[in-house]
């Protein structure tokens, strides 16, 4: 179990394919460079000797760091997958312009000591399968949408039957996918309520559920701003002097904001909730796609408020329609 204690030893732990460089804020594990094989990570895990008080900072690298995070977790101690983006603009505040794997290490380190991090939560093998599907769709989705783009440029009869050829391949894979996806929301139905409670509401789809399950965890832990931002469809403010700029919507998790603007393009059509809300900021004089991205946060704020309370869509539909928190 990991521990709520705060840590007195932070790690910062730069994740390469082959390597870990390693910054000990006591100087235990001297900064060097680590094999990254399971045995070996395994091996320095153990040789941590108080797993409660550690606090451990690594980046999001393409699941190469999946490895570290799992023994880890396994051995109690504390972890961090931390956004690299959001790493890289706190070296930039510190005037750290370099880049190399020991100074990735060091801000790391240097980073988890001075933001207060959120662990990364432990995912059991269903949930890290589930995960893996989830992410296969969205490459075969972006394989699909590659030899489309090419065969409106392809004029060769040989050439375009090739990629028809590829492109019914990957629909087929990406339908044997979805049937998993299926599958497992059904079982996972059986333990976890949130799954019937999402898919209560209208315009909302088995992809639509299964992303917010996979990228989304703190659904129905945060409050309606917290998780309009997360998800990246809450409007920031740009205010400086005099000036007071638009606001737009950016950052948080792409794939979530994804799924969100098709599940809130559907329920335009078929959620008299988000349809008439929709329709009352037209009629405003709201452009399309402005009053598109209200509904995207009306829906999440709507699902983060039912998941939160327990309740399905008909008994918690007046419920949302109120003052959320």
């Amino acid at each position: 179990m990991i521990s709520s204690k705060p840590a007195t030893r932070v790690i910062g732990v730069d994740v390469a394919k082959d390597k870990l460089d390693v910054c000990d804020s006591q100087g235990k594990m001297k900064s060097e460079v680590i094999n990254s094989t399971a045995a070996v990570v395994k091996h320095i895990v153990e040789e941590i000797e108080s797993p409660e008080t550690t606090f451990v900072v690594c980046e999001a690298t393409g699941d190469y760091e999946r490895t570290l995070v799992r023994a880890l977790q396994n051995a109690g101690i504390s972890v961090c997958v931390a956004n690299p983006c959001q790493v890289r603009q706190f070296g930039k505040g510190l005037g750290l312009l370099e880049k190399t794997d020991p100074i990735d290490a060091r801000l790391l380190r240097t980073f988890g000591e001075t933001v207060d991090l959120m662990p990364t939560l432990p995912k059991t093998e269903a949930q890290e399968a589930h995960e893996a599907l989830v992410r296969r769709r969205e490459q075969l989705l972006h394989l699909i949408n590659q030899e489309e783009n090419r065969r409106q440029q392809a004029w060769d009869k040989t050439s375009r039957r090739s990629i028809d050829s590829v492109i019914k391949m990957l629909k087929k894979q990406q339908d044997m996918i979805e049937q998993k996806i299926r599958e497992f929301l059904k079982q996972e139905a059986e333990t976890n309520p949130a799954v019937e409670i999402i898919q209560s509401v209208p315009g909302v789809g088995v992809v639509t559920t299964s992303t917010l399950l996979c990228d989304l965890p703190e659904l129905g832990t945060l409050n309606r701003r917290q998780i309009s931002k997360l998800a990246g469809v809450a409007p920031i403010v740009r205010q400086s002097g005099n000036q007071d700029k638009q606001r737009s919507v950016f950052g948080g998790r792409r794939n979530i904001r994804r799924v969100l603007y098709m599940a809130a393009l559907v329920a335009t059509r078929s959620n008299p909730t988000i349809q008439t809300f929709y329709k009352r900021l037209l009629d405003r004089g709201k452009a399309k796609k402005v009053a598109l991205v209200a509904c995207m946060r009306k829906l999440l704020t709507i699902l983060n408020t039912m998941v939160r309370t327990g309740q399905p869509w008909r008994i918690s539909e007046k419920v949302v329609t109120g003052t959320q928190t």
